[in-house]
C-alpha cells in the first residue's frame, strides 16, 4: 500500500552548532515513537539539512518546496521546516548571500503549499536584532529551548502543526481546545481540598502552554444552554479526562467521554484515584492513560497535556490519510480503533443508508485489535444484519495481504 508522504519535518541548522543536533535527535524520537508509528506507511519523517550541500560551506541540500523532487516523486501534502537559529547561523546569514538566500527562501514558504515554519531560538543569547530574525519575523516562533524539557519542545511543535494541518487553507489556525472533563463529587477516601488543589493544578500548568481549555464551572454563562454547550464542546475539543474515585460513575462525565469518542476526538485519561472505583465504566477505557500522583499531579498532567496534542496531531493527518485510503472502497476511516460504543451508531447509519451495501469494511490505525475485541465487534455487525464480507484492518495487516481486503 504506498501511499504519498502525508508530513515531512525538516530541521536546518549550521554544522557548526550543536543545538540543532540535539533539537534534530529529539524530534526524531519523538515523531517515530508511537502514536505516529500507527499511521499508514511511514506518514511522518524527520529529515536533517546541515552539511553544506556544494561541500563548499555553503548551506545544506534544497528542500522538497524549494525544487522539484527527481524522477517525479510527489513531495509532501504537509512540510514542517524547524530552523534552529544561533550565533553561528546569524553569521552565515549576514557574511554568505547562499546562506542569506536558503533562509530567506525558507521564510517565504511559510504558508504556501502545505508549508510551515517553526523557529527554534537559542536560549541563551539574544538574537533579536539580528538580520536573520527579522529574516524569520513571519514564521512562528517556538519557546526558547530548554535541554532539560525536550517533551515541552515535542509538544509545541507537534501542536503548531497539528493546528495548521486540521486549518483549510488561507484560514488563520486555531489553538487546540482542551476539554477538561472533571466531578466534582469526592469519595470518602478524598479530602475537601484533593479535587479544587487537582483542577488548580490543571489549569496552571494548561496557562503555560499555548493551548486554550475549557472549564465547565468557569466557562459556562448562566444564560448558556449548558447541556449543548458541554456537548457541543465535549465533541469539538480534545478531552483530558480527570479521572478521580468518583469520575466515571457520574452521569454527565459518562456522557461527556461519549461524545468525544462519537466525535472521534483524540482523548488521554489523567488517572488520579485514592480510594478506586466500584465498578468503573465501560465507556471510559480504549484510551491512553497517564498514572498522577495526587501529591504531585504536575509532571503527570504534562505528560497527559503531551499526549494529548500527539493524539491530536495523529487525528489530523489520520484524516489527510483516509482521501488515499478510501480508493480502496472502505466504508469507515476511525482514527481510533472501533469499539461498540463507536461501533453501534456507525452500524445503525451504515445500514439504514445504503440497504443494498452488504459489507463493512473497516481500517483504522495500528495497533490491531485484539482477537477477543475483534470477536465482539463481530458479533456486533453481525447483529446488525451484517453476518458475511466484514473485514476489520489496519494499514500494517492491510499491507500484509498486498492491499487486499477478504473477499
Amino acid at each position: 500500500m504506498l501511499l504519498p508522504p502525508i508530513l515531512e519535518v525538516f530541521v536546518v541548522w549550521h554544522p557548526d552548532d550543536g543545538l540543532g543536533e540535539w533539537v534534530a535527535g529529539t524530534l526524531a524520537d519523538h515523531f517515530h515513537a508511537a502514536p505516529f508509528a500507527g499511521l499508514a506507511g511511514g506518514a511522518v519523517e524527520v529529515y536533517v539539512r546541515s552539511v553544506p550541500w556544494d561541500g563548499a560551506g555553503g548551506p545544506p541540500r534544497p528542500m522538497p518546496f524549494m525544487e522539484p523532487l527527481p524522477y517525479g516523486l510527489r513531495p509532501p501534502e504537509f512540510t514542517a521546516v524547524v530552523p534552529v537559529v544561533s550565533t553561528r547561523l546569524a553569521r552565515a546569514y549576514d557574511d554568505d548571500p547562499a546562506w542569506r538566500s536558503y533562509v530567506d527562501a525558507i521564510a517565504q514558504a511559510h504558508g504556501q503549499d502545505g508549508v510551515g515554519v517553526y523557529t527554534v531560538v537559542d536560549r541563551d543569547p539574544d538574537m533579536s536584532g539580528t538580520m536573520l530574525m527579522r529574516a524569520l519575523s513571519a514564521p512562528q516562533s517556538l519557546p526558547r529551548i530548554d535541554r532539560d524539557d525536550p517533551a515541552a519542545l515535542c509538544r509545541e511543535l507537534a501542536q503548531a502543526i497539528a493546528q495548521r494541518v486540521a486549518t483549510p487553507d488561507g484560514a488563520p489556525a486555531e489553538r487546540i481546545t482542551v476539554f477538561v472533563s472533571h466531578t466534582k463529587h469526592r469519595s470518602l477516601a478524598e479530602d475537601d481540598e484533593d479535587g479544587p488543589r487537582l483542577y488548580e493544578e490543571v489549569r496552571q500548568v494548561i496557562a503555560r502552554t499555548r493551548l486554550a481549555d475549557f472549564f465547565d464551572a468557569r466557562d459556562l454563562q448562566t444564560a448558556d444552554d449548558w447541556a449543548s454547550v458541554l456537548d457541543d464542546k465535549a465533541s469539538t475539543s480534545a478531552l483530558l479526562i480527570v479521572r478521580t474515585d468518583r469520575y466515571a460513575g457520574r452521569e454527565w462525565t459518562q456522557r461527556e467521554v461519549l461524545q468525544a469518542k462519537i466525535g472521534g476526538m483524540p482523548a488521554v485519561t489523567l488517572h488520579a484515584m485514592r480510594e478506586g472505583e466500584d465498578r468503573g465504566s465501560f465507556l471510559m477505557d480504549h484510551l491512553p492513560a497517564v498514572a498522577c500522583r495526587i501529591d504531585d499531579p504536575a509532571p503527570a498532567i504534562s505528560a497527559a497535556l503531551n499526549r494529548l496534542v500527539d493524539e491530536a496531531l495523529k487525528r489530523a493527518l489520520w484524516q489527510a490519510q483516509t482521501v488515499y485510503l478510501a480508493e480502496h472502497g472502505f466504508d469507515w476511516l476511525p482514527a481510533h480503533a472501533p469499539e461498540p460504543v463507536t461501533a453501534s451508531p456507525w452500524l445503525r447509519k451504515h445500514r439504514n443508508n445504503d440497504a443494498d451495501d452488504r459489507h463493512v469494511w473497516i481500517i483504522h490505525p495500528d495497533p490491531p485489535l485484539g482477537p477477543k475485541e475483534r470477536d465482539v465487534l463481530l458479533e456486533l455487525c453481525g447483529l446488525a444484519g451484517f453476518d458475511h464480507n466484514v473485514d476489520i484492518v489496519t494499514p500494517r495487516t492491510f499491507a500484509s495481504r498486498g492491499g487486499r481486503l477478504k473477499p
